[in-house]
């Protein structure tokens, strides 16, 4: 049996890149400057045992000032950390698949700005790799020999028989590895981080969060690699969406940009998608764009569809108008509601006049007033088959009578209703 190979330790190299050493600007190295440390050199060229605890100072005049680096300008830089947010469903995989697919082949972005082409390594916790991930790099036309899934770390147990263990942030070393047979990564994409932030850091905790995510971004620093992080947004309403991101402030906190894929509040099918910016430290808030998921070119397989156009909405303006919609649908809903319960409560009524009152004489619509049925269990019944079909509230006190009876059955009872009958 072949023998798998040793993981060293922490080169001096990560250390640095962890701690931000920079040994361009001339810092003598005092990682490992614990009590009982010999201390450095002094200018006679001898060494005191006292322990060294030595402050890193960095005279401003000798930093050499640098452009930011981007990947996708103006939203994903390079050698930083890029937080996209977005609820269950919202197609976030979907738009990993799309950035993956454009790194590989160095295309051009959908705002044509140039993307540097590169390699890219997928952690994904929640996708197949045969039944999505493949398929969907396909969709998008990527150069899957440039996508590669960190799909695990090998090593040996106490028998030396080789045993698999899932990856997580905190195995720093093996992300160092993969970034050693990847060399020309450009994108680390990290989906979703509450799957790789390891058992002993509790996401809602900022101090065990940013000890995860600092030095995954110093090591990403030192290799010029832009990573992506994939979080999913809270249910509840916020006045701001960087506020809605599940979990710590860090997150949000230690990200250079922050982006936020949401269903556009406008759009009555729910299918449209806006990538929208949130906070970003680095460049001014650009505009968003909108696609569906829908076929592509390649064997009509499901892929981002961009619209036309640019976005001309906040995240904070998305989610508000998102909140706003969903408290206007409640309230029709709640209307509907009081409407149908106090229709009712007098005895069953035939559902097609119910109907036409509700839209002429309430405007509630009729969708509007099925879930109002639904709520309230409505039952749909015909006291004679065949027949008109009758509407009535629940009555769980009363029992079931024979057939042609209203308060205890019929010869047809729906509870909440046939919806495909025109009459009921």
């Amino acid at each position: 049996m072949s023998r798998l190979p040793t993981i060293d330790p922490v080169s001096p190299e990560d250390r640095a890149a962890m701690l931000g050493e920079y040994e361009t600007m001339g810092a003598w190295d005092c990682v490992d400057g614990a009590a009982g440390s010999p201390s450095p050199p002094d200018d006679q060229g001898t060494s005191s045992d006292a322990p060294v605890h030595a402050p890193k100072l960095l005279c401003m005049a000798d930093v050499e000032p640098a452009e930011i680096a981007w990947l996708w300008r103006g939203r994903i830089p390079l050698g930083r950390l890029t937080l996209l947010v977005g609820r269950p469903g919202e197609g976030k995989s979907f738009l990993t698949a799309y950035l993956a697919a454009t790194v590989s082949q160095g295309r051009a972005w959908v705002d044509r700005n140039p993307c540097q082409r590169g390699s890219v390594i997928l952690c994904s916790a929640e996708d197949d790799p045969k039944d999505t991930i493949a398929p969907r790099l396909i969709a998008h036309d990527a150069d899957r020999s440039r996508v590669h899934l960190l799909a695990g770390v090998m090593s040996r147990d106490h028998r030396g028989d080789p045993v698999e263990r899932v990856f997580t942030l905190d195995d720093l070393v093996t992300l160092r590895h993969t970034l050693d047979r990847v060399p020309d990564c450009k994108l680390i994409v990290i989906d979703p981080i509450g799957s790789y932030l390891g058992g002993g850091a509790d996401a809602h905790r900022d101090n065990e969060v940013r000890s995860v995510l600092a030095p995954v971004c110093h090591l990403a620093a030192a290799r010029g690699a832009a990573v992506l992080v994939v979080a999913h947004a809270r249910k509840a309403a916020a006045p701001y969406a960087d506020d809605l991101v599940l979990g710590s402030r860090a997150f949000t906190g230690i990200a250079r940009s922050v982006l936020h894929l949401v269903t556009d509040p406008q759009d009555e099918k729910r299918r449209r998608r806006l990538l929208l910016t949130g906070k970003n430290n680095l460049a001014e808030r650009l505009p968003g764009f909108a696609f569906e998921i829908g076929p592509g070119d390649v064997e009509d397989r499901p892929c981002v569809c961009w619209h036309e156009g640019e976005v001309n909405l906040t995240a904070d303006d998305a989610v508000n108008m998102d909140a706003e919609g969903d408290s206007d649908r409640r309230t029709q809903h709640d209307e509907a509601v009081s409407w149908l319960r106090k229709a009712l409560v007098d005895g069953p009524k035939l559902g097609k006049a119910l109907k036409e009152d509700a839209r002429e004489g309430e405007g509630i619509s009729w969708r509007t007033l099925e879930r109002a049925k639904k709520t309230l269990s409505v039952e749909a019944f015909r006291p004679e088959n065949p027949g008109p079909w009758y509407w009535r509230l629940p009555d769980p006190s009363a029992p079931r009578q024979g057939p042609g009876d209203w308060r205890g059955g019929g010869l047809a009872v729906c509870p909440g209703g046939p919806e495909s009958q025109d009459d009921s």
